[in-house]
C-alpha cells in the first residue's frame, strides 16, 4: 500500500517493474472509462428516458399545453374522417379506434392497467366527468369486437364518437 500511495505522490522513487505494471492498471482503467462513457452515451441517445424525464416537461412548461396533444388532434381528425362515411364498418372501426386512442392516451398520461377500465378505476371523476359514459362507450366498443354482427345505428355512433370526445376535451387534448 505504501507503495501504491509512493507512486502516486512521486512516480519515479519506485521501482521500474513496479512503474510498468501501474502503467499498464492505468491504461486499462482508462480505457475502461472510456468504453463505459462510450456506452452510457449510446444508451442515452438510443432510449426515450431523456424524452419522459425533461423533455416532456419542458415541452408542456414552453407550450402550455399537454405533451402530445397535437398528435392526439391529428389522430382524432382522421377518425372523424374515418366516422364521417356512411359505410357502418368505418363507424364501427373509428369507435374502436377512439376507444383504444383514449386508452393509449390513459397509458401515456400514467394510469395503470392493461385495459381501459383498468385505467379508468384509477382516474379520478374530477379528471373525467363523463367517467361512467366512457365506460359505457367501452362496452359498446366490446360488443362491436366481440360480436361483428352486432349493429351498429348513426345515432348510437354519433354519441359513442361524442363521449369519446368530450374525454380528450376534458384531458386538455383538443
Amino acid at each position: 500500500m505504501e507503495d501504491i500511495i509512493g507512486y502516486i505522490l512521486n512516480p519515479h522513487d519506485l521501482s521500474p517493474q513496479i512503474a510498468t505494471i501501474m502503467d499498464y492498471f492505468r491504461y486499462f482503467f482508462i480505457g475502461l472509462s472510456g468504453i463505459m462513457i462510450i456506452s452510457i452515451i449510446y444508451f442515452i441517445t438510443n432510449t426515450n428516458l431523456l424524452e419522459e424525464k425533461y423533455y416532456k416537461d419542458l415541452s408542456e412548461f414552453t407550450k402550455t399545453s399537454p405533451y402530445g396533444k397535437a398528435k392526439v388532434s391529428k389522430s382524432w381528425e382522421k377518425l372523424k374522417e374515418k366516422f364521417a362515411d356512411d359505410i357502418e364498418s368505418e363507424r364501427k372501426l373509428a369507435v374502436v379506434e377512439a376507444d383504444d386512442l383514449i386508452g393509449s392516451v390513459l397509458e401515456e398520461a400514467g394510469y395503470e392497467g392493461d385495459s381501459l377500465e383498468e385505467r379508468l378505476e384509477n382516474v379520478s371523476t374530477e379528471i373525467i366527468p363523463g367517467k361512467e359514459d366512457l365506460l359505457e362507450a367501452h362496452q359498446t366498443r366490446r360488443d362491436l369486437v366481440y360480436e361483428p354482427n352486432r349493429d351498429l345505428p348513426v345515432e348510437e355512433a354519433k354519441e359513442l364518437m361524442d363521449t369519446y370526445e368530450k374525454t380528450l376535451s376534458d384531458l386538455q387534448l383538443l
